[in-house]
């Protein structure tokens, strides 16, 4: 049997439309499922624990965004239970890494092929993210938009807009970043993003070479730039194309700490989870994926 979640609010509604559409397609291909709609933050969540209970489970297919893989991911992590994906959110991250088909029919066809993959998770205290972490200006970038009414209408220009609303009244401050166990000091700190995948708040490449198979975490730090040169800096990020400027760092390790003055927001996955101090670790091989 075959769980579907449903997100019916992501993508401006998109989540409920193709959660229609993928019904009708294992219905009529005669494959056993159940449909279960969130209703709330983290219901995606408690909804895929509960399923773990079920013999005849297949897999979980999570249909909504990248919120949604970061619940049912939540739930599936550590289990042998796969999860299926059908992109319909506003920046579809995950789909994108993972080359997952945008047309729901495409995406439950790859689904039903069976091929099981394995890849790493990243854990901030008792939450896990799939795809990606952030704390500082991107994490009041990323609460702005999960509040604001445009982000569902404007699907990847969301991030844009939400980055340019928060910009004037952030200020950058002093961080404490070790990595692995070698301790880095920084001034003027803008973000650090912390990668499992390239792609990131809509399709930027954070990480360009970030891997969800390699038992590390990618690490972007962004630090010493005036408003201004933030701005001329942004529209390289699509492309990959900002790692060589000087005021970049790139880390990488398997367990990262990181302490700040004032705490700053942390989202996992475009979900706001906290502030810093925070200790970030890989989860080697932990999800299954189709």
């Amino acid at each position: 049997m075959y769980v579907l979640i449903v997100n019916p609010t992501s993508g401006n509604g998109r989540g409920q439309r193709a959660g229609t559409r993928v019904e009708r397609l294992l219905s009529r291909m005669g494959f056993p499922y159940q449909v279960q709609i969130t209703q709330s933050p983290g219901h995606a969540t408690d909804i895929a624990r509960s399923m773990l209970q079920e013999k005849e489970l297949q897999a979980v297919i999570a249909i909504g965004g990248d919120g949604t893989v970061h619940e049912v991911g939540n739930a599936l992590a550590g289990t042998k239970i796969p999860m299926g994906y059908v992109p319909a959110g506003s920046g579809n991250d995950f789909a994108l890494a993972h080359g997952i088909p945008t047309r729901p029919e495409a995406a439950v066809n790859r689904i039903l092929k069976g091929e099981v993959r394995r890849i790493d998770t990243g854990r901030i205290g008792g939450r896990t993210f799939v795809g990606f972490a952030g704390m500082g200006f991107d994490g009041q970038v990323a609460d702005r938009v999960n509040r604001s009414a445009f982000h569902r209408r404007l699907g990847r220009l969301a991030y844009p807009l939400g980055f340019l609303q928060t910009l004037w009244n952030y200020r950058p401050t002093r961080l404490q970043l070790t990595v692995d166990g070698k301790r880095h000091d920084m001034d003027g700190v803008w973000i650090v993003a912390v990668c499992n995948q390239p792609n990131y708040g809509g399709g930027m490449k954070m990480c360009p070479t970030a891997s969800c198979h390699d038992g590390q975490l990618d690490l972007c730090c962004v630090h010493d730039l005036g408003h201004r040169q933030l701005i001329r800096l942004f529209p390289r990020v699509y492309k990959g194309r900002h790692i060589d400027h000087p005021s970049i760092q790139l880390h990488r390790g398997s367990r990262i700490t990181l302490e700040s003055d004032p705490p700053l927001l942390v989202h996992a996955d475009g979900e706001v989870i906290g502030k810093t101090p925070l200790t970030i670790s890989v989860f080697p091989q932990s999800l299954s994926i189709l």
